[in-house]
Formats: C-alpha cells, sequence, structure tokens
C-alpha cells in the first residue's frame, strides 16, 4: 500500500521504531503520519507499544504530541490469544531463534482493525512473516 491508498485506511502505528524515528524528527514517519491523519485514516497504537517507548523523560514531549492524534488498542485476552497462535506458527519458519512475541501482538492486533490496514514498522520481515498472506500491508519505517 502506497501513501496515496492510505485515504480511508487505518495506519497501525507499530513498535518502538517506529515511536523513536518520530520523536527524532524522521521526515518519512511524520510523513505517513501527517497524510494520513490530513486523509482521514484512523491512526492506531498498540498499548504495548507505549511500554517500549516511554521513557519518562523529556524525549517523551514529542511522543506525547502525536500520540494524542492516535487511538490506543489495548492488548486484550483475545489479542493475546491470537498473538499467541502467531508466534508459534511463525516461530519454526525463522533461521534464528527469537522472541517474536512483542510483533505477535503489534500482527494480531492489525488482524482486527478495520480494513485495509498498513503497519508502520521498523521490522517488517518479522511483522509479515506473523501476518501471513493477510491482505495487511507492512512498511519500513
Amino acid at each position: 500500500m502506497s501513501l496515496d491508498e492510505t485515504r480511508t485506511a487505518a495506519v497501525h502505528f507499530a513498535g518502538c521504531a517506529s515511536a523513536h524515528a518520530f520523536c527524532h524528527q524522521d521526515a518519512a514517519i511524520r510523513k505517513w503520519l501527517a497524510y494520513s491523519i490530513e486523509n482521514g485514516a484512523t491512526v492506531y497504537v498498540s498499548s504495548l507499544t507505549l511500554a517500549e517507548v516511554v521513557t519518562g523523560g523529556s524525549r517523551d514531549v514529542n511522543l506525547n504530541r502525536v500520540l494524542k492524534a492516535m487511538v490506543t488498542v489495548q492488548v486484550s485476552d483475545g489479542i493475546a490469544r491470537s498473538a499467541g497462535v502467531l508466534r508459534v506458527a511463525a516461530r519454526d519458519s525463522r533461521r534464528k531463534a527469537r522472541d517474536l512475541t512483542v510483533d505477535a501482538i503489534v500482527a494480531a492486533t492489525a488482524l482486527i482493525l478495520p480494513k485495509p490496514v498498513i503497519v508502520l514498522t521498523g521490522d517488517p520481515h518479522d511483522i509479515r512473516l506473523l501476518l501471513g498472506d493477510s491482505e495487511i500491508a507492512v512498511s519500513s519505517v
């Protein structure tokens, strides 16, 4: 999905890399978010992502500004259970062993959002792996 196709998309701001990029004025992520909001896309963030990025320090000022424009999706029992299934299914197809729990929660969250969805992430390979053949687009930031 391209930037032009976000007009009606749900944009899932996924993970530490995305938030870090925004807080450090990364032009690509700022463009995605500004365009998405201007064109009526709803921008979502998982509550788990907040745990990854909030520091309690001065860096949170920029983060808090952008979070005001997003909808926070709480990690429900359903999302957690779905993430567990996705994690186990993807685990054996990786070359290196690595805990996929956080990425699986991001993927499971994306699966419940209104379609179309694009996930903005610093880890597109693992997110695509977890999402399998779903129609959800993934973009690296």
